[in-house]
């Protein structure tokens, strides 16, 4: 089978990766990175023996896919005019920097399957691939109460959105494929700190059936915390994404009546995001590779919709308009 040809939307701190494992994938040949900075493009380009060009018009007709991991202000305008070539798409997350953006390219990519119905559109959020949260999955835990915390310093990127949609939607989207029911209320407060828009929020959902999460993403902290706590019947589970760990706790019966088992569960690590490229490259390839769909992408982003509006009216109230 021939490899899938892909080009690189974007070299910066995340692109990098997606051309590195373009590069070293047996499955892509990657035709090309774009950046508009020729020096930073020029320079992955040859570190990864591909071409650089400034606009990805100048490949389109050369490429099978594309892989997006632009600045998000412009996943609209690159999604819409890959859409209407019919490429595959890895959009990194979020789908888009507002709702309604990601509104106008998931109802252009649904009437577009009219005409290509093996295309893949998928979005980037790579903690679903991450080996942790797979082998929390495996256990068939049912949860009843999460907490996440998604924190780090300021990382003088990414400042075009606020917290919410630049760290939060990570959770959003895995909460939201961990419980599998609609959400039936979002409270939120944040604040902004170092930008003119929210740098750490703190929200609260919940789901129809009563399972509730707290959520806390801040850009603004001290060290770097990726965490998430999942209470279920009778057990409890701690997952590190960073570290790929996971800790379970559960109530069993014992010879003196029932006790707590701690259960430390072995983990075979991985890259998130080379195991969510390497099933994007297989999905294209019709090997039946998985990912994250837009439609999904763009369920998580009403919820970050939800969640910016609630931390909107909070600061509202606070400031007294």
């Amino acid at each position: 089978m021939n490899p899938l040809k892909v080009a690189v939307i974007g070299v910066g701190h995340l692109g990098q990766h997606h051309a590195r494992i373009a590069h070293e994938s047996s499955r892509a040949h990657l035709i090309a990175v774009v950046d508009p900075d020729e020096k930073r493009g020029s320079r992955i380009a040859e570190q990864f023996h591909t071409r650089w060009v400034a606009e990805w018009s100048e490949i389109a007709d050369q490429v099978d896919a594309i892989q997006v991991a632009a600045p998000t202000v412009h996943h609209h305008q690159l999604g819409m005019e890959a859409i209407k070539l019919g490429k595959h798409i890895l959009m990194e997350k979020p789908l888009a920097s507002q709702h309604e953006e990601a509104q106008l390219l998931h109802a252009a990519h649904e009437q577009s399957l009219g005409i290509s119905p093996a295309v893949i559109r998928a979005v980037g959020h790579l903690e679903r691939f991450n080996p942790v949260v797979q082998a929390l999955r495996e256990r068939k835990f049912t949860p009843r109460f999460l907490e996440t915390v998604r924190v780090s310093p300021f990382p003088m990127r990414s400042t075009e959105v606020d917290v919410v949609m630049d760290v939060m939607i990570h959770d959003l989207d895995l909460i939201r494929a961990l419980v599998g029911k609609p959400i039936r209320d979002v409270e939120a407060f944040g604040i902004p700190v170092l930008t003119q828009q929210a740098d750490l929020v703190n929200a609260r959902i919940k789901f129809e059936g009563g399972t509730v999460a707290i959520l806390t993403a801040s850009r603004v902290a001290q060290k770097k915390e990726r965490t998430l706590r999942v209470f279920g019947n009778q057990s409890y589970a701690k997952l590190n994404f960073a570290d790929q760990t996971m800790e379970l706790l559960n109530l069993v019966k014992g010879t003196s009546g029932f006790e707590i088992k701690n259960e430390s569960i072995s983990i075979q690590e991985g890259e998130p995001l080379k195991i969510e490229i390497e099933e994007f490259y297989r999905a294209c390839l019709g090997l039946g590779g998985e990912y994250v769909s837009w439609s999904e992408g763009f369920e998580a982003m009403k919820v970050a919709d939800l969640v910016q509006k609630a931390v909107q009216k909070s600061l509202s109230e606070i400031q007294g308009t």
